[in-house]
């Protein structure tokens, strides 16, 4: 009897296998893949693995698939995500290239199972510098692929390649493509998508993005150029339709002035949380927390802390509001970050903050 069950399926999951035995053992997998101990159970098996990896370019559709979704389900595992980029199919570097293939295919059917997958393996903090190696040359014609909504003719939209970005953009190498690459600005591709409204997956990704550039405060002077134009579509999920005086109205960028009656905030709480935690971190140099003053967003802010009710994304819009409400005499700082906080107020501050998300909770 074979030491492990799994490697009597090997034979099975050939390409040239029987198809119903193939349909039978890849259904299997697939259930198995489902579990944590059987994505243990999985991670065990090379020959598996594998020959799974493989089958996601099966010439049976539904074999395909299935291979895909239990990649899918493999790698939302760290764990998971960690073995697979290590293996190399046939004609292939590695995973990610097979990957990215299928994504630039607009006759693979399932090109979003590959899109989640590489989602999910970009997640890997430790490892993304290795995972670069293969996306950098390609991420040009990803971004261009992504920004064509109607690319895939198979029914796949691709909304995953949102997040894989967003992953992606903590790396500095990529946050120095995203806004310096020539002769097209990539992140201009991307930002119509912080307002996509078919899609919280495309909307959470690109603005995912630009938060995470929005850490490098040597960004923020290209974020906030007039170019750039970045405030009118941060402000946009925060804003309804609420009415302001004229002489507010008149300060507001001005794709923003005078919205419709129907406009409607995000409905998304963490797009809406990592809108103002982007907002906060922009505020952290003098002459871009008057960009912020100049073009109204207290006051789109002061309009949404009325209406927003989850606690921490109340709370990251006080933290905002409290640095654009002071003059900059009180603030006194040219750069908030070059201020080091002790570790014992860095505590009591969180402390604050938990206290204050609970009372807003217990008020509820």
């Amino acid at each position: 009897m074979s030491a492990d069950p799994l490697n009597e399926l090997v034979q099975f999951l050939q390409p040239e296998s029987r198809l119903d035995l193939k349909h039978i053992s890849v259904d299997h997998l697939v259930g198995l893949s489902g579990g944590d101990e059987g994505v243990k159970t999985l991670l065990k098996n090379e020959r598996v693995i594998g020959s799974i990896i493989e089958l996601t370019d099966d010439k049976v559709e539904e074999i395909a698939k299935n291979a895909l979704l239990i990649l899918v389900n493999v790698t939302a595992h760290p764990d998971g995500a960690k073995e697979i980029i290590k293996y190399k199919p046939d004609l292939h570097k590695n995973v990610i290239e097979l990957l990215i293939g299928y994504v630039m295919n607009p006759n693979k059917k399932d090109a979003d199972a590959a899109c989640m997958v590489l989602s999910n393996i970009t997640r890997l903090e430790d490892e993304l510098d290795l995972c670069l190696e293969t996306f950098m040359p390609h991420l040009n014609d990803l971004l261009t692929v992504f920004a064509n909504v109607d690319f895939n003719k198979k029914g796949s939209n691709l909304n995953y390649l949102a997040p894989m970005f967003s992953n992606l953009s903590r790396s500095p190498r990529v946050q120095k493509w995203l806004t310096e690459e020539n002769p097209h600005i990539p992140l201009i591709k991307l930002l119509p998508f912080c307002n996509y409204e078919h899609s919280n997956i495309r909307r959470g990704g690109a603005i995912g993005t630009v938060r995470n550039i929005s850490f490098s405060v040597e960004y923020h002077d290209f974020l906030l150029s007039l170019d750039l134009d970045l405030l009118t579509y941060l402000l946009t999920p925060l804003m309804g339709n609420e009415e302001y005086p004229d002489d507010e109205m008149d300060t507001l960028p001005i794709a923003l002035q005078y919205l419709p009656k129907e406009k409607k905030r995000e409905n998304n709480v963490d797009i809406r949380q990592m809108v103002v935690e982007t907002l906060n971190r922009l505020c952290s140099k003098k002459n871009n927390r008057e960009i912020l003053r100049k073009n109204g967003v207290y006051y789109v802010l002061r309009e949404y802390h009325k209406w927003e009710k989850d606690p921490k994304a109340l709370l990251a819009c006080e933290n905002v509001v409290d640095i654009l409400i002071r003059k900059e005499e009180e603030i006194g700082l040219e750069d908030i970050n070059s201020v080091e906080v002790p570790e014992d107020m860095t505590e009591k501050f969180e402390k604050m903050d938990e206290e204050f998300i609970n009372s807003v909770n217990n008020d509820e």
